[in-house]
């Protein structure tokens, strides 16, 4: 019975929350729906140390997540790209960002020190968790590559 309990307490944590974008998918629903998980993970990042980054024309979050955790050795699983990091400044940029794909010139970005973020067992288990709700965002954006991604790596943390 304990192992029928523990089994359906897992299955629900590796699902989406309950900040689900429903009916016609509307940039206003993916920013509220966003808002909404930024509100349950946010606190549980570490932020002593965070470094800032100034958004400039041509920016991707990609690209700036690469650039700052793109070569940290132990990082990620073997052969991922740690540019599916980006949810982690998002979040920390929650005042900032309200869609990843919308990021603007100008903008201030917070990023976290990743390697001490994973290493705290509350934030790892936040990022994991805040991985997959990307994920599904995406999931109802249509982009397989980075819902994918994003799943994936959730998935090896």
């Amino acid at each position: 019975m304990a192992l029928l309990a523990v089994l359906v307490l897992l299955s629900c944590k590796s699902a989406p929350s309950s900040h689900q974008v429903q009916g016609e998918v509307t940039q206003a629903k993916i920013n509220e729906a966003l808002s909404h998980i930024y509100e349950d993970y946010h606190n549980d990042l570490d932020m002593t140390g965070a470094q800032t980054y100034t958004v400039v024309s041509g920016d991707t979050l990609v690209q700036i997540t690469q650039q700052f955790y793109g070569n940290l050795s132990g990082i990620g699983e073997a052969g991922s790209s740690n540019g599916f990091y980006f949810p982690v400044i998002m979040l920390a940029s929650e005042t900032e960002i309200k869609d990843p794909d919308l990021i603007q010139p100008g903008m201030v970005l917070r990023i976290p020190d990743l390697k001490k973020n994973l290493d705290n067992g509350t934030s790892h288990k936040a990022i994991k968790d805040f991985l997959k709700e990307v994920a599904y965002i995406y999931s109802k954006k249509k982009n397989s590559e980075k819902e994918n991604g994003l799943t994936k790596l959730s998935n090896s943390l």
